[in-house]
């Protein structure tokens, strides 16, 4: 029965980095103290990004056709990624209810091993950022065809997102995960004090 916990914790640490990086794609669309280049292209291209239905690009024409069918492999992982997050956060929701009618000692115990395993994510991101380029670039080869993603660097792509605003993504997700852990600990501290 502890491995149904500990896949449980599991699940509930990745709904929350999940719901940690939505959150933060939904509401950072530049890098700070950045001047947006084309700010009515740029504001379009996040509506075609966040939508969930498919705009044309005819009034963006700034694009190359490189840059339109990366955007395009963009907005689908992106679409992946919204559809997991929605499972899994359905899932989630369901077992933290159904174990805090049912044994609510047992969904403390998840709250911890949740904390936990979310603090080695956090290192893990940590020590991932002092080579962030590297990370950076083999993120990019995994998840996207070979050189589909790398354009000139005065690709309009490149001037909105500089690995900047990328490493300022990375920084907000993991805050806002670290948040979320916190609860969840402060969660356990509460009950711990009710049970003693």
């Amino acid at each position: 029965m502890k491995f149904f916990y500990i896949i449980f914790a599991l699940l509930l640490s990745f709904t929350l980095l999940l719901s940690s990086f939505e959150l933060t794609f939904f509401l950072f669309h530049s890098p700070f103290d950045s001047t947006i280049v084309e700010p009515k292209a740029h504001s379009l291209t996040w509506i075609y990004l966040l939508e969930q239905k498919y705009i044309t690009f005819i009034d963006l024409d700034i694009f190359t056709i490189h840059e339109k069918r990366h955007l395009l492999d963009v907005k689908r992982l992106f679409e992946n990624i919204h559809s997991v997050w929605i499972t899994v956060s359905v899932i989630s929701l369901s077992l933290v209810i159904f174990l805090y009618f049912r044994a609510k000692e047992r969904l403390i115990l998840v709250f911890r091993y949740s904390f936990f395993i979310g603090l080695m994510v956090v290192a893990l991101s940590i020590l991932l950022a002092f080579d962030f380029l590297n990370s950076f670039k083999f993120l990019h080869q995994l998840l996207f065809l070979e050189h589909s993603w790398i354009f000139p660097d005065d690709s309009i792509l490149i001037e909105w997102f500089p690995l900047s605003y990328f490493q300022e993504f990375v920084v907000i997700v993991i805050s806002i995960f670290f948040m979320f852990l916190l609860f969840l600990k402060s969660l356990h501290s509460l009950d711990k004090n009710r049970i003693d």
